[in-house]
């Protein structure tokens, strides 16, 4: 089975300055996942001109398929020195993660990356070369279901200098730290938080330098599939029923009457639960084989609403509500697929409803597009 990279970062500017010197870029492809980091010399505006210029040079070359070498090799002949310090403008680290379970990393003048294995720090052997007068180190990771990938700048390893560790943190230190608090049950980004308020209690919270913190946290893909709205076509709902309870993942039913569909043909009784309701949300249902039975255009219109208001986790997770377990859901999977069936449903036709309510393939969109923009894939299709 393909592996899934899950990516969590954080970035601390120095302090004094507004802008962080480090940069950060992300693509995500069908089939592969790319990343740049890159640290500007200094700190402030200049350094984030830099290593933005940096990340996004690699990122475009990458995605117009160039080799690796190839961009490094224009990543090196293009990048300046500086005349005074004799150093390069911009260090970077380049790393293309592939689903078959396996990446190609390379690093110029950057901290080596971190990789984790059930919570232990595993050796990495790297080759190195020289381009344009730099040298460069290059390896490829064999990944597993459950490893973890860290990148940091210079920041993280500088902190505590002066303080808690004359010379620094160091990469041991950090490694060390990452071995204590990786667990399995750990999101990326919630790891890079930990890494984050380390650093910044070594710094005192005045960090001396820039801080750049990527993790990657490899994983199967988690899928989920919503299925709302009864088919157009009576005579395909036993085929739609059977596809749907075969799929992989989290199985989802939004609607009374799709609930009542998906029931009576698995043969198991739908149980309302009364204890979920609220003044806005209907309640919830349970349904053998089904891991969430809701209500359908008044939690789908929910679910919308809260996303466009900047919903996560965090502000649905005590709340046991259809439109919050299905928030829960759709923010905690990769993938959602959505079958929307196309039947009328003659209440939603009602001139008196509020107009919001709109149709059930327009909400789907809608909630959707809110997905993407959180890195979340989506397909949906109409029945």
């Amino acid at each position: 089975m393909r592996l899934f990279y899950e990516w969590g970062t954080k970035q601390v500017h120095k302090h004094g300055e507004e802008l962080c010197g480090d940069n950060i870029a992300i693509s995500r492809q069908p089939d592969m996942v790319t990343l740049a980091l890159s640290d500007g010399l200094g700190s402030g505006v200049k350094a984030n001109i830099l290593a933005t210029l940096t990340t996004q040079i690699a990122i475009r070359m990458l995605q117009d398929n160039l080799p690796l070498g190839e961009v490094v090799q224009t990543l090196s002949e293009t990048l300046p020195v500086c005349a005074i310090r004799k150093v390069a403008y911009s260090t970077f680290a380049i790393a293309q993660f592939h689903s078959e379970g396996y990446a190609r990393v390379v690093e110029f003048d950057s901290p080596h990356a971190i990789v984790l294995r059930r919570r232990k720090v595993q050796p990495v052997s790297y080759d190195e070369r020289t381009i344009d007068g730099k040298t460069i180190f290059e390896t490829v990771l064999n990944l597993q279901d459950g490893d973890w990938v860290v990148f940091v700048s210079d920041g993280v390893l500088n902190a505590g200098i002066g303080g808690a560790y004359p010379l620094g943190w160091g990469w041991e230190l950090t490694a060390g730290f990452l071995e204590k608090h990786a667990h399995r049950e750990l999101s990326a980004e919630e790891l890079a938080d930990k890494v984050a308020e380390a650093v910044s209690e070594l710094y005192l919270d005045q960090p001396g330098d820039d801080v750049s913190i990527v993790i990657i946290k490899v994983r199967h893909k988690k899928l989920a599939t919503v299925f709302t709205g009864p088919p157009a076509k009576r005579n395909v709902e036993t085929e739609l029923v059977h596809r749907l309870v075969s799929r992989v993942g989290k199985l989802v039913v939004c609607g009374g009457t799709t609930a009542k569909i998906v029931a009576s043909h698995l043969g198991q009784p739908l149980e309302v639960d009364l204890s979920t309701i609220t003044a806005d949300v209907p309640p919830i249902a349970r349904l053998k084989g089904v891991d969430l039975v809701t209500e359908g255009i008044l939690t789908l219109t929910q679910v919308r609403d809260s996303l466009r208001e900047g919903a996560d986790r965090r502000t649905v997770q005590y709340r046991n509500d259809g439109a919050a377990s299905l928030l829960r859901i759709l923010l905690d999977v990769d993938h959602t697929h959505f079958i929307v069936g196309q039947a009328v449903n003659p209440a939603h036709q009602n001139p008196d409803l509020p107009h919001q309510l709109g149709i059930r393939m327009t909400v789907v969109r809608e909630i959707a597009a809110e997905l993407r923009l959180r890195g979340k894939e989506v397909t949906y299709e109409a029945i």
